[in-house]
């Protein structure tokens, strides 16, 4: 007798982190439901996603209201026994949809938080989670003086954007008010139309490493799966371009980087998923930056994949189905990413990356992926998001330091060619 496949339903798969989703559901094998509109499905959807995904249900994410009821009733209909977010904007209604189906998931009292920074760092507050000192504005004369309060540099961003979009490093009046416009100007998420919430934050700057954690939640029982070394760019902006997993610190910072991670993703009321907490390592403690509870894009889900034999995915489907997660490590590597970019304005004139050689099996030291995004013809720029990406470059080796000089040496053996 053939067992049936566990029907999983991922609302919004098609971003880098949704994606990964699929691959890891296909590698489980379950049934993929994906939900998402249909004018995306049928321009932005990719023939590769689109095999990758069993049925998909069409609904529109602006009407939250009804886009719940339309979900919930196709779940009740099919008997949908996970739910899970493919993509950042849609976590807390995610949340909404497997609590209304009472399926695994996350405190539905808490969910807005999720995608409202401003709610977030509420919950920071309450919980004594340690953070960048953060006041919460909606007008230019209550940024400008929250600035002057907390004291310049300040770094400004939108309470519910993602992808390090608007996210700004200010040192003066003048440029918080060119970031303040921005920001102001940019109030509908892309590609979906969604509204954006109009509360902005203003926090002060934190330097020091930046850390990213990878967690898996089972009925409020926490594991970290890794801890991920990131580069992002300097001066005004924070577009990361690059990352190594395992993390290098020695294990007393992993332990108050673990410890405080902990606690803020208990603070959010996160019961039964993942979450990618973003760290800032300063000079005198950790403080968490975000919580994200979804999959994290950056390809943290290959290099885990990679590094550690850990399927992020998987882990993730295993705990919205009820499931104890298998959160064991597998493989004792390390795996870097850097991102292809580039270093002034222009049109893509010609990308080549022949010179590269890619190992041909696993467990071999050497450059494992190499993908590219951007066409030629492309208008491209100085990275001031993650969106800013040209592709990315992997590679997985037995040391730290090996990873990612792999990548740098694959980098300096491409050929871009950017016309001004």
């Amino acid at each position: 007798m053939v067992q049936e496949k566990r029907k999983m339903m991922i609302i919004e798969p098609n971003c880098s982190g949704g994606i990964e989703l699929l691959k890891s559901a296909r590698r489980m094998g379950v049934e993929i439901h994906a939900v998402t509109h249909e004018d995306l499905y049928q321009h932005s959807y990719s023939d590769a996603v689109k095999e990758m995904i069993d049925y998909t249900l069409f609904t529109n994410f602006c009407v939250e209201k009804e886009a719940i009821s339309d979900i919930v009733a196709y779940g009740e209909k099919v008997g949908i026994e996970g739910v899970v977010a493919g993509f950042e904007f849609v976590t807390d209604l995610t949340v909404r949809v497997a609590s209304e189906l009472n399926l695994p998931t996350h405190d539905v009292w808490k969910c807005e938080a999720l995608r409202r920074k401003d709610l977030m760092h509420q919950y920071f507050a309450e919980q004594q989670v340690s953070c960048a000192r953060t006041i919460v504005v909606r007008t230019w004369d209550e940024c400008s003086a929250a600035a002057l309060e907390i004291g310049y540099p300040v770094v400004i961003k939108p309470s519910s954007n993602a992808g390090s979009c608007s996210v700004f490093k200010v040192n003066s009046v003048q440029e918080l008010r060119r970031a303040f416009e921005v920001i102001s100007q940019n109030n509908v998420e892309f590609p979906h139309g969604m509204p954006l919430d109009d509360h902005i934050l203003i926090q002060e700057y934190l330097s020091g490493q930046e850390v990213s954690v990878e967690v898996a939640i089972y009925n409020g029982e926490m594991s970290v799966l890794a801890i991920t070394d990131k580069m992002t760019t300097s001066g005004n902006h924070f577009a990361e371009i690059g990352h190594t997993l395992p993390s290098h610190l020695d294990s007393l910072e992993q332990k108050k980087i673990t410890d405080m991670t902990k606690l803020a993703v208990r603070s959010l009321g996160l019961n039964n998923g993942i979450a990618h907490v973003e760290v800032k390592l300063t000079s005198d403690s950790v403080k968490i930056i975000e919580v994200g509870a979804r999959m994290p894009g950056g390809k943290i889900p290959c290099l885990l994949l990679h590094a550690c034999g850990i399927d992020e995915g998987i882990v993730y489907i295993q705990t919205s189905l009820g499931l104890n997660p298998d959160v064991a490590p597998r493989n004792d590597q390390f795996a870097a990413v850097r991102f292809i970019t580039s270093d002034k304005e222009g049109i893509i004139k010609s990308i080549g990356f022949e010179k590269i050689q890619k190992v041909s099996s696993d467990g071999q030291e050497g450059i494992v992926d190499i993908e590219i995004y951007a066409k030629e013809g492309q208008k491209i720029g100085i990275p001031i998001n993650n969106i800013d990406r040209i592709g990315h470059i992997i590679s997985v080796s037995n040391h730290y330091e090996k990873a990612s000089a792999l990548c740098s040496e694959a980098l300096e053996k491409m050929e871009l060619q950017i016309a001004e």
